[in-house]
């Protein structure tokens, strides 16, 4: 072989192993490049676990009682167990006082198991440079132990808390979730809920404004009978009792006008906690500017208002806790100014057809009207009606018509008690019900537009209109 012939394939050799180690080179690098970036996820999405400390190690249940001091105040909240077995806390020195629940565990949990996230110190010198003392915790637990939380001042970049534990000369980091819980007062604790009140099952509303005749009504029947009904039914049925007795209460109106505007009432702070006699009459309980009474039969609630705090808020308060509390004044607004029209029953006298034997309407001016209804039923167990008038048979669905324009007659306004009437009734309509004493309406001239409405000689204090009572004779006129 000759000599140049030799060196290309030397040279040729030498280049493919050249460009194999450049390969090789850019493959390892590129192993390398996703080994690094594959633990740099890694080490991302599970971070290395942070050092923490353990302070105290217990369970809710062995914690009976915890006390709260700072330089403010200093209160104590224990286990409650009421005879069904469940647990409460509450604050121990008045149990008229309703503590937040998840608020209270929250705080109390940093009592029963507290975890720091770092020592800052094995030992420290002079704890009062870290302000520690300045809160303290102490949790008292059904062994016989008890250990107590000395809170400090916030780290220089406010990032987290200073805090020892008694008999513990170690300094230690709290974070900033724990540190705030224990720093609560009893006020940030007070439970400012609404109670749950169920609609559909009502006992009793009561609506007092200031300088305004209240509004009540009441669940009708025996408890017995209004427990058949909400069973049967799912909804009692209201009554009101004043000012206008004996309306039923439209509930669906009732919710319209006035519940939806109340839905997102709540108080916004506790306002005085432990209030005097004083300073309940100096911010208007003594003469209350609204009270609120919704009940149903697993309780409710009794709110009583007093002055307006400013433009925002009213002073306010739970009849069965001693504080007084701020809340929204546009948040109770439609409570102020209701107009019981707006969900009162207004019908005259709404009487099923089916109840009644007869009608006797006489008028001095439209003439007399006997009617018999003559209920009975068919082969098939259907009630219905043969109805004559004046002696006269009637066609049933004409007369149905009839019949409806008498019962449709509504309340038109409240126009105060009249004391005198006069001597005669324009109109007199008598219902003769199958069982029962008969039910009399008498229509009395008020003015052009209006009739003055009694009923079984109750005191006269609304009108209708002249137009309702028109349709009405115009109506019967067309049977005969």
């Amino acid at each position: 072989m000759s000599k140049s012939k030799k060196n290309f394939i030397t040279l040729a050799a030498l280049l493919v192993l050249t460009i194999a180690l450049i390969v090789a080179y850019f493959v390892i690098s590129n192993q390398q490049e996703q080994q690094a970036l594959a633990a740099e996820l890694e080490t991302a999405e599970n971070p290395p676990p942070v050092s923490t400390v353990r302070l105290t190690e217990f369970t809710e249940e062995d914690l009976l009682r915890a006390t709260f001091t700072s330089a403010d105040e200093s209160f104590t909240v224990q286990r409650y167990v009421n005879p069904l077995g469940e647990t409460s806390w509450i604050y121990a020195d008045n149990f008229d006082i309703l503590l937040d629940q998840n608020i209270v565990r929250q705080m109390l949990r940093d009592v029963f198991m507290l975890t720091a996230t770092d020592t800052l110190m094995e030992e420290v010198d002079n704890p009062q440079e870290f302000g520690i003392g300045n809160v303290t915790a102490t949790g008292f637990f059904a062994d016989g132990s008890q250990t107590t939380i000395l809170l400090g001042n916030l780290t220089p970049d406010h990032s987290r808390f200073f805090a020892m534990v008694e008999g513990d000369s170690a300094l230690y980091l709290l974070n900033t979730f724990s540190g705030n819980r224990l720093l609560q007062q009893l006020n940030d604790l007070i439970d400012m809920t609404l109670p749950f009140v169920n609609t559909m099952q009502l006992l009793h509303i009561y609506i007092a404004e200031r300088d305004r005749e209240p509004l009540e009504f009441i669940a009708t029947g025996t408890e017995e009978e209004i427990l058949d009904m909400i069973n049967q039914f799912g909804a009692t049925t209201l009554t009101m009792i004043y000012p206008f007795p004996d309306r039923d209460l439209t509930m669906t109106n009732f919710d319209m006008f006035v519940l939806q505007g109340f839905a997102n009432f709540t108080p916004a702070e506790v306002y005085e906690l432990f209030p005097t006699t004083s300073d309940l009459q100096r911010l208007g309980f003594a003469n209350p500017s609204l009270e609120f009474i919704m009940q149903d039969a697993n309780g409710g609630f009794h709110i009583i208002f007093g002055d307006n705090h400013d433009d925002e808020y009213i002073y306010m308060k739970y009849a069965d806790r001693p504080h007084i509390f701020l809340a929204p004044r546009a948040d109770m607004a439609s409570l102020l100014g209701v107009n019981p029209f707006n969900f009162i029953e207004r019908f005259v006298a709404l009487l099923n057809i089916t109840e009644v034997e007869g009608v006797t309407i006489t008028s001095q001016t439209r003439g007399n009207y006997d009617i018999t209804i003559n209920n009975f039923q068919d082969e098939n167990e259907r009630d219905q009606i043969a109805p004559t008038v004046n002696g006269q048979e009637v066609v049933d669905s004409d007369f149905r018509r009839a019949y409806q324009s008498m019962i449709g007659i509504t309340i038109e306004q409240e126009v105060g008690l009249q004391e005198s009437l006069p001597t005669a009734a324009d109109v007199t309509i008598v219902y003769h019900m199958l069982n029962g004493e008969d039910v009399t309406v008498e229509f009395f001239a008020y003015d052009a537009n209006f009739y003055l409405i009694r009923q079984n000689g109750l005191p006269v204090q609304f009108v209708t209109s002249r137009l309702a009572m028109n349709v009405m004779f115009d109506t019967l006129g067309n049977l005969l």
